[in-house]
């Protein structure tokens, strides 16, 4: 169900009951901490989950992400490190309710707040955002995902759905990524895909690794966002930091 309003207090009053919905059973998996910590260095400014690169700088990433008992939050911070003024400086907080539906598959229901930093701390297109998103294991190799991300909610309403399969094999990750952008307000729409590789992780220290992805993407609708590039490469270079309380 998709839902949109126009009042902030409604959007999280609306929120809020879901997340305190669900009194799913909870196993040794679900009970333990999972804390995280991944800083990422890319070749190309990209939206994750929009599915639209937007220029060919350098830039890094900063991601924190904290569940227990089915509750978490995470805090993610984008930085352009060759223009202080590019669509990649933001902010993107956000807490988040997990539920089991069944042994391979569960959601998780966000909510939170984007702040655009082109020119501050919050600039004026900095607003709400909320997310539904699917994990189901199809095959210990097979896995998919699927994404509803609705932001812009107090100004001009826009939903991105994010398809995403990836099959693990000798420890490389194939993944496929399919998005699909649209602009309520404007009747828009634009649909581009991703192909990625991600090879082995390597050890750094005890909880600290290196994890390398190469991927080309590109838009397969005629229509694209005027900000973004029609195609590009992007690589990545990971330290995933596994700070789980033991």
């Amino acid at each position: 169900m998709i839902w949109v309003g126009k009042s902030t207090q409604q959007l999280f009053f609306v929120l809020l009951i879901t997340l305190g919905l669900g009194n799913e059973a909870h196993s040794q998996d679900t009970m333990r901490t999972v804390f995280r910590i991944t800083p990422r260095f890319n070749t190309a400014g990209h939206f994750p989950f929009t599915g639209s690169l937007l220029n060919n700088n350098l830039n890094f990433d900063l991601n924190f992400f904290y569940e227990k008992n089915n509750y978490g939050f995470f805090l993610f911070k984008s930085i352009d490190l060759e223009d202080a003024r590019s669509y990649i400086n933001y902010l993107q907080p956000g807490i988040f309710k997990k539920f089991d539906i069944s042994t391979q598959l569960y959601m998780r229901v966000f909510v939170g707040y984007l702040f655009s930093q082109t020119r501050g701390f919050a600039d004026k297109d900095s607003d709400y955002y909320t997310a539904a998103a699917f994990y189901g294991s199809l095959s210990p190799s097979l896995k998919v995902e699927h994404t509803a991300l609705l932001f812009d909610l107090s100004q001009s309403v826009k939903l991105a759905n994010r398809l995403l399969l990836f099959y693990t094999m000798k420890n490389f990750k194939i993944e496929l990524y399919l998005w699909h952008r649209w602009e309520f307000a404007k009747q828009f729409n634009a649909t581009s895909a991703s192909l990625a590789l991600n090879f082995p992780a390597v050890k750094i220290f005890r909880e600290v690794s290196m994890l390398n992805t190469i991927s080309y993407q590109g838009y397969l609708s005629s229509k694209k966002p005027d900000f973004a590039l029609p195609k590009g490469v992007l690589i990545s270079v990971a330290f995933p930091i596994n700070a789980d309380k033991k």
